[in-house]
Formats: C-alpha cells, sequence, structure tokens
C-alpha cells in the first residue's frame, strides 16, 4: 500500500479503539431511582483494592527472599518477574473492586 494503511492493520485498529472505548459507558451514574449507595459498598471495594496491593507486594517480598543466593542475572530475572506479578495482582484487585463495588447501583 502506497498511501494509508493496509486494510487489516486499518481494522485491528478500528477493534483497539472500540475496546478502549467500551469502558467509558460503563462509567455512567446510576440512575436516581437505585436511591444512594451504601457506604459499605465503597468501604468493602477499598478493602479488596488494599488486600490486591498487600498480596502483591507480599508475592514480591517472597520472590526477593527466595532468590537470594543465587546468581546475579537469575536474580534479576526473579525479582523482574516478582514486579509482574506484584502488578497483575494489583490491577486485579482493583479491577474487581471496580466491576463489583465501585460501578454496581
Amino acid at each position: 500500500m502506497k498511501n494509508g494503511l493496509h486494510p487489516f492493520r486499518r481494522a485491528g485498529l478500528v477493534w483497539l479503539f472500540t475496546a478502549l472505548c467500551a469502558p467509558a459507558f460503563a462509567m455512567r451514574q446510576c440512575p436516581a431511582e437505585f436511591g444512594p449507595k451504601d457506604p459499605s459498598v465503597n468501604a468493602l471495594g477499598w478493602l479488596v483494592v488494599a488486600l490486591g496491593v498487600a498480596l502483591g507486594g507480599g508475592l514480591l517480598y517472597f520472590v526477593v527472599q527466595r532468590s537470594r543466593g543465587t546468581g546475579w542475572f537469575k536474580r534479576m530475572a526473579l525479582i523482574a518477574v516478582g514486579i509482574v506479578g506484584m502488578l497483575v495482582i494489583s490491577v486485579c484487585g482493583l479491577a474487581l473492586a471496580t466491576g463489583f463495588f465501585f460501578l454496581k447501583c
């Protein structure tokens, strides 16, 4: 293709933008007939977020402790995997809290 994007790449970009826009529609406010949400629901949501962060930090701590005594390169690789695991667990906690507590009417 001389000008523009390949058709498959253009379709991929359309699907990507569509997937990124979908969560914006889920952020609308609850209708008025549902009434105010109980504050304990939000508190439980924040508890789930804190639990995700604590579990992610605990995983990283465990990986760092277990990687002692290994070679330099292997230890850095294990710590990098631990950091990725920590981020995944923390983001999963935030996603669970958002889906089940924060955005529920």
